[in-house]
């Protein structure tokens, strides 16, 4: 009989424990804030957002229980948008507090991997503000040499910053969160480097509904891949005069997608003058694409830094037709060209650029 009596508690017990983990639970102290209601919002794939859950805030306590059918990331945030928590949820138990630097979440282990990449955002935060206002003071001073080299160590301290990623998603590959972070940081690679990045995934990861808008995102970059021929646009000079990338004639083209705002692009600018004029009467041709939506900046920032080759835009900033087909996540970015406008190279910078420019002339 107390077997039987062992046995039953030992089920009710294995019952409750897996009845636990069939939904998640939020709690957290936010102190004393004047909002007295949260909610805990997730973004669908259709645009919209889903309302998971609200709390009211009481004694600067708030908490969420509900299910969700997959890992998502979600938010906490005020009525008014003000605050927000974000956090990879999924059907286990999440605890937050204030901490020195953030709010801190605590859950399982998509959480944990999402804490590890928010830290280094932080600090990616921290080092590109301060290289900004310094750039910023650089070049409003006309000192070229202290803008490259900065415009140098931006990029290499990126560089260090994506390899970290890169070591955070090997070392989480089957995780939903190294999808999301492939799917947040990879977009803005270009595609060669965004497929190695999906490469690394682990089947759990690719089936997630990150994973798929990832490989979905993929196949369409694939059409402005290297070694597919670049589809022809048109965009209008700073005079109203149409000009399309299939009518302009060279053994090479370069396009070069920039924008007055842009202080890299800016600083960049010199270098390809210089190639410019050392490769033009030999087939070179540069198409200036801008993503500014201010003529009278755009206009100004080719006066200014002294653009000697064919420049044109659709005035649409981020929202530029143009940008979207060829995938242009941030600038400045390049493309080359030969002389059957198909893509050979992308975003190769100074020593780089000019050796295949080079190149590529010497074939013909």
């Amino acid at each position: 009989m107390m077997r039987k009596i062992m046995l039953f508690i030992a089920c009710i017990a294995f019952w409750g424990l897996c009845n636990a983990q069939e939904g998640f639970r939020i709690t957290g102290n936010l102190g004393q804030l004047q909002q007295d209601t949260f909610y805990l919002v997730a973004p669908s794939l259709n645009g919209t957002v889903n309302v998971l859950g609200a709390s009211i805030l009481k004694d600067g306590n708030i908490e969420f229980q509900g299910r969700v059918p997959e890992t998502m990331l979600a938010t906490i945030m005020t009525s008014d948008q003000q605050g927000m928590i974000p956090l990879m949820l999924e059907n286990v138990n999440y605890t937050i507090r204030i901490g020195k630097e953030s709010i801190e979440v605590e859950g399982g282990p998509e959480q944990a991997v999402l804490n590890k990449f928010n830290a280094l955002q932080r600090e990616a935060m921290k080092q590109q503000q301060k290289l900004q206002a310094d750039m910023k003071i650089a070049y409003e001073e006309g000192n070229q040499m202290r803008v490259a080299a900065l415009s140098g160590q931006g990029q290499k301290f990126m560089q260090g910053m994506q390899k970290q990623i890169l070591e955070l998603i090997k070392g989480n590959a089957n995780s939903v969160t190294a999808a999301y972070l492939v799917l947040t940081t990879g977009m803005q690679a270009p595609s060669e480097q965004l497929q190695e990045y999906y490469n690394l995934l682990g089947e759990r990861a690719k089936a997630s509904s990150y994973g798929r808008i990832i490989a979905a995102h993929l196949a369409e970059q694939g059409k402005t891949a290297v070694g597919e021929v670049a589809p022809d646009f048109t965009v209008n000079t700073p005079e109203g005069k149409p000009i399309s990338l299939y009518g302009i004639k060279a053994k090479v083209k370069l396009v070069d997608f920039w924008a007055s705002w842009c202080a890299p692009c800016r600083a960049e600018n010199p270098n390809v003058i210089r190639l410019y004029k050392k490769y033009h009467d030999k087939g070179l041709e540069v198409l200036g694409v801008s993503l500014d939506n201010d003529k009278s900046k755009w206009v100004q920032a080719i006066m200014q830094d002294g653009l000697p080759w064919l420049n044109g835009s659709d005035l649409k900033a981020q929202a530029s037709e143009i940008a979207r087909m060829y995938n242009v996540r941030q600038i400045p970015y390049t493309l080359l060209l030969d002389e059957n406008n198909r893509i050979v190279a992308k975003n190769l910078r100074r020593k780089e650029l000019g050796k295949k420019i080079e190149e590529l002339l010497k074939l013909k």
